[in-house]
Protein backbone atom coordinates (compact mmCIF):
# COMPACT_ATOMS: atom_id res chain seq x y z
CA UNK A 1 0.00 0.00 0.00
CA UNK A 2 1.14 3.35 -0.96
CA UNK A 3 2.48 6.08 1.72
CA UNK A 4 -0.54 8.51 0.44
CA UNK A 5 -3.12 5.90 0.88
CA UNK A 6 -1.66 4.72 4.15
CA UNK A 7 -1.51 8.48 5.32
CA UNK A 8 -5.69 8.74 4.13
CA UNK A 9 -6.39 5.60 5.48
CA UNK A 10 -5.27 6.38 8.96
CA UNK A 11 -6.95 9.79 8.86
CA UNK A 12 -10.26 8.31 8.24
CA UNK A 13 -9.80 5.77 11.01
CA UNK A 14 -8.72 8.87 13.03
CA UNK A 15 -11.55 10.33 12.70
CA UNK A 16 -14.25 7.12 13.09
CA UNK A 17 -12.54 7.07 16.44
CA UNK A 18 -12.89 10.21 17.15
CA UNK A 19 -16.42 10.71 16.23
CA UNK A 20 -17.20 7.36 17.93
CA UNK A 21 -15.51 8.77 21.14
CA UNK A 22 -15.71 10.57 24.00
CA UNK A 23 -14.13 14.35 24.09
CA UNK A 24 -10.65 13.83 25.32
CA UNK A 25 -10.49 14.44 29.55
CA UNK A 26 -8.95 16.66 30.99
CA UNK A 27 -7.08 15.96 34.03
CA UNK A 28 -9.23 17.93 36.76
CA UNK A 29 -11.77 19.18 34.73
CA UNK A 30 -15.28 17.23 35.01
CA UNK A 31 -16.46 17.18 31.21
CA UNK A 32 -20.32 18.12 31.19
CA UNK A 33 -23.31 17.52 28.41
CA UNK A 34 -26.78 18.44 28.34
CA UNK A 35 -27.72 15.94 30.67
CA UNK A 36 -25.10 16.18 33.43
CA UNK A 37 -24.56 20.02 32.88
CA UNK A 38 -28.05 20.77 35.02
CA UNK A 39 -27.43 18.26 37.47
CA UNK A 40 -23.84 19.04 38.32
CA UNK A 41 -23.61 23.04 38.30
CA UNK A 42 -26.87 23.76 40.78
CA UNK A 43 -24.94 21.15 43.24
CA UNK A 44 -21.60 23.09 43.79
CA UNK A 45 -21.04 26.76 45.15
CA UNK A 46 -18.36 27.88 42.12
CA UNK A 47 -17.76 26.12 38.89
CA UNK A 48 -15.76 26.80 36.03
CA UNK A 49 -17.03 26.18 32.70
CA UNK A 50 -14.46 25.84 29.64
CA UNK A 51 -16.89 25.81 26.53
CA UNK A 52 -14.49 24.35 23.50
CA UNK A 53 -14.85 22.25 20.07
CA UNK A 54 -15.57 18.46 21.26
CA UNK A 55 -11.53 18.19 20.78
CA UNK A 56 -9.48 20.95 22.23
CA UNK A 57 -5.93 20.63 21.44
CA UNK A 58 -2.68 23.40 21.33
CA UNK A 59 -1.67 26.44 23.52
CA UNK A 60 -5.01 27.38 24.83
CA UNK A 61 -5.73 23.87 25.81
CA UNK A 62 -2.43 23.19 27.76
CA UNK A 63 -3.11 26.39 29.79
CA UNK A 64 -6.46 25.06 30.67
CA UNK A 65 -5.07 22.12 32.04
CA UNK A 66 -2.61 23.78 34.39
CA UNK A 67 -5.95 25.76 35.14
CA UNK A 68 -7.91 22.52 36.09
CA UNK A 69 -4.73 20.66 38.22
CA UNK A 70 -4.02 23.84 39.90
CA UNK A 71 -7.70 23.39 41.18
CA UNK A 72 -6.98 20.72 43.38
CA UNK A 73 -5.89 23.31 45.97
CA UNK A 74 -9.37 24.45 46.24
CA UNK A 75 -12.44 22.98 48.63
CA UNK A 76 -15.07 25.63 46.76
CA UNK A 77 -14.04 25.22 43.01
CA UNK A 78 -15.40 22.58 40.33
CA UNK A 79 -13.81 22.85 37.20
CA UNK A 80 -15.76 21.59 34.13
CA UNK A 81 -15.58 21.71 30.39
CA UNK A 82 -18.06 21.14 28.03
CA UNK A 83 -17.22 20.10 24.13
CA UNK A 84 -19.44 21.54 21.50
CA UNK A 85 -19.69 20.56 18.50
CA UNK A 86 -21.73 21.75 15.40
CA UNK A 87 -21.51 18.91 12.68
CA UNK A 88 -22.75 15.31 13.23
CA UNK A 89 -24.50 14.67 16.80
CA UNK A 90 -23.82 18.29 17.09
CA UNK A 91 -22.89 17.53 20.56
CA UNK A 92 -23.96 19.93 23.33
CA UNK A 93 -25.16 22.41 20.73
CA UNK A 94 -28.11 23.65 23.20
CA UNK A 95 -25.35 24.67 25.58
CA UNK A 96 -24.02 26.84 23.30
CA UNK A 97 -26.71 28.34 22.16
CA UNK A 98 -28.33 29.12 25.69
CA UNK A 99 -25.25 30.97 26.47
CA UNK A 100 -25.14 32.35 23.22
CA UNK A 101 -21.87 31.38 22.57
CA UNK A 102 -19.69 32.49 19.14
CA UNK A 103 -17.68 29.76 18.07
CA UNK A 104 -14.58 31.85 17.13
CA UNK A 105 -14.70 32.99 20.20
CA UNK A 106 -13.83 29.26 21.56
CA UNK A 107 -12.37 28.76 24.40
CA UNK A 108 -14.99 30.31 26.28
CA UNK A 109 -14.94 30.14 30.05
CA UNK A 110 -17.97 31.51 32.67
CA UNK A 111 -17.99 31.31 36.62
CA UNK A 112 -21.02 29.74 37.78
CA UNK A 113 -21.70 30.81 41.28
CA UNK A 114 -24.66 29.35 43.67
CA UNK A 115 -25.95 26.83 41.61
CA UNK A 116 -27.17 30.26 39.34
CA UNK A 117 -27.79 28.90 35.67
CA UNK A 118 -28.76 32.19 34.13
CA UNK A 119 -26.01 34.67 35.36
CA UNK A 120 -22.64 33.30 34.89
CA UNK A 121 -19.87 35.27 35.14
CA UNK A 122 -17.78 35.63 31.51
CA UNK A 123 -14.05 35.12 31.50
CA UNK A 124 -12.55 38.20 29.03
CA UNK A 125 -8.85 38.15 29.86
CA UNK A 126 -6.09 36.27 27.66
CA UNK A 127 -6.57 32.39 28.43
CA UNK A 128 -3.46 32.26 30.19
CA UNK A 129 -3.38 30.12 33.56
CA UNK A 130 -2.12 32.71 35.49
CA UNK A 131 -4.94 35.59 34.20
CA UNK A 132 -7.27 32.49 34.68
CA UNK A 133 -6.45 31.72 38.22
CA UNK A 134 -5.65 35.46 39.13
CA UNK A 135 -9.60 36.03 38.23
CA UNK A 136 -11.01 33.15 40.10
CA UNK A 137 -8.73 34.39 42.62
CA UNK A 138 -10.55 37.95 42.60
CA UNK A 139 -13.76 36.61 43.21
CA UNK A 140 -12.76 35.25 46.83
CA UNK A 141 -12.24 31.54 45.30
CA UNK A 142 -9.03 30.39 47.14
CA UNK A 143 -7.35 28.77 44.49
CA UNK A 144 -3.45 27.77 45.01
CA UNK A 145 -1.04 28.98 42.57
CA UNK A 146 2.91 29.07 42.25
CA UNK A 147 4.82 30.46 45.03
CA UNK A 148 1.01 30.66 47.53
CA UNK A 149 0.69 28.71 50.91
CA UNK A 150 -2.27 28.44 52.11
CA UNK A 151 -1.99 29.32 55.72
CA UNK A 152 -0.33 32.53 54.16
CA UNK A 153 -3.02 33.06 51.91
CA UNK A 154 -5.40 33.10 54.72
CA UNK A 155 -3.76 35.14 57.44
CA UNK A 156 -3.29 37.65 53.97
CA UNK A 157 -7.41 37.31 53.54
CA UNK A 158 -7.22 38.31 57.25
CA UNK A 159 -4.98 41.44 57.10
CA UNK A 160 -7.29 42.39 54.68
CA UNK A 161 -10.71 42.52 56.12
CA UNK A 162 -9.35 45.10 59.27
CA UNK A 163 -7.95 48.64 58.62
CA UNK A 164 -6.87 48.36 62.28
CA UNK A 165 -3.09 49.32 62.66
CA UNK A 166 -2.92 47.28 66.23
CA UNK A 167 -5.06 44.23 64.33
CA UNK A 168 -2.51 44.18 61.41
CA UNK A 169 0.53 44.53 63.57
CA UNK A 170 -0.55 41.72 65.45
CA UNK A 171 -1.04 39.98 62.27
CA UNK A 172 2.29 40.09 61.16
CA UNK A 173 3.83 39.18 64.85
CA UNK A 174 1.20 36.23 63.81
CA UNK A 175 2.76 35.87 60.30
CA UNK A 176 6.47 36.01 61.32
CA UNK A 177 5.52 32.78 63.83
CA UNK A 178 4.32 31.00 60.78
CA UNK A 179 7.39 31.54 59.06
CA UNK A 180 8.85 30.21 62.19
CA UNK A 181 7.34 26.98 62.14
CA UNK A 182 7.41 26.82 57.95
CA UNK A 183 9.35 24.18 56.11
CA UNK A 184 12.65 25.39 54.56
CA UNK A 185 10.88 24.83 51.02
CA UNK A 186 8.35 27.35 52.23
CA UNK A 187 10.26 29.75 53.99
CA UNK A 188 11.41 32.21 50.64
CA UNK A 189 7.45 32.56 49.52
CA UNK A 190 6.23 33.20 53.63
CA UNK A 191 9.17 35.57 53.75
CA UNK A 192 7.67 37.51 50.33
CA UNK A 193 3.87 37.62 52.64
CA UNK A 194 5.28 39.40 55.27
CA UNK A 195 7.63 41.74 52.90
CA UNK A 196 4.14 42.77 51.45
CA UNK A 197 2.46 43.10 54.54
CA UNK A 198 5.62 45.42 56.12
CA UNK A 199 5.27 47.53 52.55
CA UNK A 200 1.75 48.06 53.20
CA UNK A 201 2.03 49.12 56.53
CA UNK A 202 4.38 51.94 55.45
CA UNK A 203 2.46 52.67 51.93
CA UNK A 204 -1.24 51.60 52.54
CA UNK A 205 -3.34 49.34 50.88
CA UNK A 206 -2.82 50.93 47.58
CA UNK A 207 0.87 49.23 47.23
CA UNK A 208 -0.22 45.88 46.23
CA UNK A 209 -2.26 47.06 43.38
CA UNK A 210 0.50 49.81 42.39
CA UNK A 211 3.20 46.51 42.62
CA UNK A 212 1.07 44.44 40.64
CA UNK A 213 0.76 46.33 37.83
CA UNK A 214 4.69 47.10 38.10
CA UNK A 215 5.73 43.67 38.01
CA UNK A 216 3.07 42.61 35.20
CA UNK A 217 4.43 45.49 32.86
CA UNK A 218 8.18 43.88 33.54
CA UNK A 219 6.55 40.93 32.68
CA UNK A 220 5.39 41.55 29.53
CA UNK A 221 7.91 44.28 28.57
CA UNK A 222 10.96 42.82 29.30
CA UNK A 223 13.40 39.99 27.61
CA UNK A 224 14.62 38.09 30.78
CA UNK A 225 15.47 34.34 31.28
CA UNK A 226 12.88 31.78 32.18
CA UNK A 227 14.08 31.44 35.58
CA UNK A 228 13.51 34.98 36.78
CA UNK A 229 10.33 35.37 34.83
CA UNK A 230 9.19 32.31 37.28
CA UNK A 231 10.44 34.29 40.15
CA UNK A 232 8.22 36.99 39.39
CA UNK A 233 5.14 35.16 38.64
CA UNK A 234 5.25 33.72 41.99
CA UNK A 235 5.34 36.97 43.37
CA UNK A 236 2.99 38.38 41.66
CA UNK A 237 0.70 35.07 42.35
CA UNK A 238 1.27 36.16 46.21
CA UNK A 239 0.88 40.24 45.72
CA UNK A 240 -3.08 38.91 44.56
CA UNK A 241 -3.47 37.62 47.81
CA UNK A 242 -3.63 41.07 48.86
CA UNK A 243 -6.18 43.09 46.46
CA UNK A 244 -9.35 43.13 47.70
CA UNK A 245 -11.76 40.54 46.47
CA UNK A 246 -14.72 40.78 44.27
CA UNK A 247 -16.90 38.10 44.92
CA UNK A 248 -20.06 39.09 44.48
CA UNK A 249 -21.49 39.22 40.45
CA UNK A 250 -21.26 42.64 39.60
CA UNK A 251 -24.00 43.36 36.83
CA UNK A 252 -20.98 44.85 34.05
CA UNK A 253 -19.62 40.64 34.13
CA UNK A 254 -23.52 39.56 34.28
CA UNK A 255 -24.00 37.05 30.78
Amino acid sequence: MGSPRLAALLLLCLHAALESGHALHTKGALPLDTITFYKVIPKHKYVLVKFDTQYPYGEKQDEFKKVAESSESSDDLLVAEVGISDYGDKMNMELGEKYKLDKDAYPVFYLFQDGNLEKPLPYAGPVKASAIQHWVKSKGIYMGMPGCLKEFDALASRFLSTSLLSERQALLKEGQELLARAKETEKKSGEQYLKIINKILSQGDVFAGTEVLRITRLIEENKMSDGKKEELQKRLNILTSFQQKTAGAGAKEEL
